[in-house]
């Protein structure tokens, strides 16, 4: 009998390793056993329905996934001790007795597929496996650790919400749940990673978004192939519509408020489990300047918030350029008394102005990344030690110019206003290119740059939404809510570019 087993595993190894297919094969506890059976943290237990040895049974968990103490309570101690199973003869016996519900568990499932069990298991539940009847039954029994629910870090507000999303896919879809208590929220949960086999659920409102936006997002979901989306780019480079671009074209927030707000405004909502973050589709450029705190202060202190937000915008993607032009190209620009001061501090420098500004800009990325990849703490000495010994010693040394550090330090600290990290990389990158234009053919240069970038935006589209909306198209209602925004009570339409059911915010 050992022989038959060992030859049978051996086998069932075999095919495993030639074809990789579990579908072919047979629901079984054998073939479960070749495929998980190595890891350590695989527990089998071999139990006997009712005591009766002619009865038995496998029950197979992943440990530290599961709560042992609800698989002893609620699935073995039932098995072995209900009265329900003391006529039965057979494993259909059993199987019909617990059809019926004798083993009273909140989620239970009965599978007749390999594939199905071994997600089931891998997921958190516990399998009770019949053999002979090429049939088990899996009950939700997760019971790992996760982290609770904290404060954001990156979108905090004074006031407001102070919960954010963890990793658990369950905390966050529940605590949407909390926010948005209508049974016209939809959550669908689909698969996404060969390999990892991550829970994607797709967060929307049925009476407001509209249908073909949602098809869409499913449609390339299920067109990803990837082996893990373990990262945010995993997902997003598989599904934004211009791969080429670094704007972002997918807003990603760590708030459920925000993403609550924007799934009664008619967007879709994804949420991975494993990522602290949901993301909301579509994304326009008016969307990642906006930040939560707009909407909880009085409208005429958010406009001018807002509006000096765009400004900070264009301030920091063209002062460095526009620095080196009018300083080596259009001197006759700057005033007087402003050349004769940049003049005089410039003596002594042995770079030319752009060699400095492009200097300094490096510098200042070297100082951010350092300041992100160490821990807290070092990281601010870090970015205090750079900016104030470092560039004041630069100053003195006749290295650099007093208003080219002016210059970069302001461009820094407007970088520093953009809500959205992924939209101030990509200014961080044109910032860049700009420069280095404009310290080529100047003003010229600068201004064609800016024309490229403009025309980039306006061609781009994010799921058939316009990425300048609502600057651009027939969406007048909608500009009381972009440089500047009004009351709440004055804004009670819905995003025309977004094509929703109800059109109407309060009805």
């Amino acid at each position: 009998m050992s022989s038959d087993k060992g030859s049978t595993k051996k086998a069932n190894k075999t095919i495993l390793e030639e074809t990789f297919d579990y579908q072919g094969l047979e629901l079984t506890y054998a073939n479960i056993e070749a495929i998980l059976g190595s890891n350590s943290d695989f527990i089998y237990r071999q139990i006997f329905i009712s005591n009766n040895r002619d009865l038995e049974t496998s029950v197979i968990y992943i440990d530290g996934m599961v709560n042992t103490q609800l698989i002893s309570d609620f699935v073995i101690k039932p098995l072995m001790q209900a009265d329900q199973f003391d006529n039965c003869s057979c494993e259909s016996d059993v199987i019909k007795v617990i059809d019926e519900g004798t083993v009273y568990f909140a989620d239970t499932k009965k599978r007749t597929n390999i594939n199905d069990v071994l997600n089931d298991v891998l997921t958190g539940s516990v399998a009770v496996i019949f053999n002979n009847q090429r049939t088990a039954f899996t009950f939700e029994t997760k019971g790992f650790d996760k982290r609770p629910v904290s404060q954001p870090v990156a979108e905090n507000v004074l006031k407001g919400a102070k919960d954010a999303f963890n990793e658990t896919i369950r905390v966050n879809t529940a605590t949407c749940r909390r926010k948005i208590k209508s049974p016209n929220l939809v959550i669908e949960e689909t698969i996404v990673g060969k390999q990892t086999k991550t829970p994607v659920a797709v967060c929307y409102m049925k009476n407001i978004a509209n249908e073909s936006l949602i098809q869409e997002v499913k449609k390339r979901l299920e067109n990803i192939s990837v082996d893990n989306i373990m990262s945010t780019e995993f997902l997003e480079e598989s599904i934004i519509d211009d791969k080429t671009s670094p704007f972002p074209q997918i807003q990603y927030t760590e708030r459920p408020d925000r993403f609550c707000t924007n799934l009664l405004d008619g967007r879709v909502g994804l949420i991975v489990d494993s990522l602290p973050i949901a993301f909301i589709i579509p994304g326009t450029l008016l969307q990642f300047v906006q930040a939560p705190e707009d909407y909880a202060q009085h409208f005429l202190i958010s406009s001018a918030i807002r509006y000096m937000r765009f400004m900070a915008l264009f301030i920091t993607l063209l002062l460095p350029a526009f620095y080196i032009s009018i300083t080596t190209f259009h001197q006759e620009m700057i005033p007087t008394e402003l050349s004769f001061s940049i003049v005089a501090a410039k003596q002594g420098v042995p770079f030319p102005m752009f060699v400095e500004v492009l200097l300094m800009l490096i510098a200042f990325e070297l100082l951010v990344e350092a300041g992100l990849r160490l821990p807290q703490t070092i990281g601010q000495t870090v970015s205090i030690v750079g900016a104030l010994v470092v560039g004041q010693a630069a100053v003195e040394a006749k290295l650099l110019s007093p208003a080219t550090v002016i210059i970069v330090a302001t461009t820094a600290i407007t970088s520093f206003t953009m809500p959205n990290q992924d939209l101030s990389n990509a200014l961080r990158l044109w910032r860049f290119g700009l420069a280095i234009v404009a310290s080529i053919v100047g003003m010229y240069g600068l201004t064609m740059g800016l024309f490229l970038l403009i025309y980039q935006w306006c061609q781009m589209d994010t799921f058939g939404v316009p990425y300048l909306s609502p600057f651009i198209g027939d969406e007048k209602i909608q500009l009381q809510d972009s440089l500047f925004t009004l009351p709440i009570s004055s804004m009670n339409k819905r995003p025309t570019s977004l094509n929703v059911k109800n059109k109407q915010r309060i009805k």
